[in-house]
């Protein structure tokens, strides 16, 4: 059965992400399953760790060693992110900098949702992504007013939700589940 996360990266009491989450996880087909990630109950602190990730070092925090075990035991992840200033939220980039192994050939799909369908937030997020490892097989922005009101009610343009299809059967299709 393949593991598919979606990662909520908004913690804003008024966030919207949580519309789009549900999007996604309407889509997921039936026998994958979904671990919804938030960000804002996950509440992981300012990166504490002795040693950066990328040098392979045995972690020394609970929460450190948690947060890689949840990461490492997915198939795929789609990351959900709101525009928020031009960039991604704070703590999205904090959970990022967590980890470094466990993203290495994690096939990632990027949705963004905000004022130009995100797409000031899509292009560093994705280099980012890059730079760490993950595979990111495609990027979506949605537009306030497009494709959801900045309340969150959802009326995502028919193309856009085609292609959110073709990237969770292309994970479930392509991807092997872990044993």
């Amino acid at each position: 059965m393949t593991r598919l996360g979606i990662l909520l990266t908004s913690a804003r009491p008024n966030r919207v992400g949580v519309h789009v989450s549900q999007w996604v996880h309407d889509a997921a087909p039936e026998g994958v399953e979904v671990d919804l990630i938030d960000l804002g109950e996950l509440a992981l602190p300012a990166f504490d760790e002795p040693h950066a990730p990328k040098a392979g070092q045995p972690r020394t925090t609970p929460h450190a060693e948690a947060w890689a075990q949840r990461i490492a035991a997915l198939d795929a992840l789609v990351i959900l992110t709101p525009q928020y200033n031009g960039s991604y939220p704070g703590a999205l980039k904090n959970a990022i900098d967590f980890l470094y192994a466990e993203w290495e050939g994690l096939p990632t799909l990027l949705i963004g949702y905000g004022w130009g369908a995100a797409g000031e937030v899509l292009p560093p997020l994705e280099a980012l992504m890059r730079r760490v490892g993950a595979d990111v097989v495609d990027t979506i922005g949605l537009g306030f007013r497009e494709d959801l009101s900045v309340e969150g009610e959802l009326c995502v343009q028919q193309p856009k939700a085609e292609q959110l299809q073709h990237a969770i059967e292309r994970f479930t299709a392509e991807v092997p589940a872990k044993v």
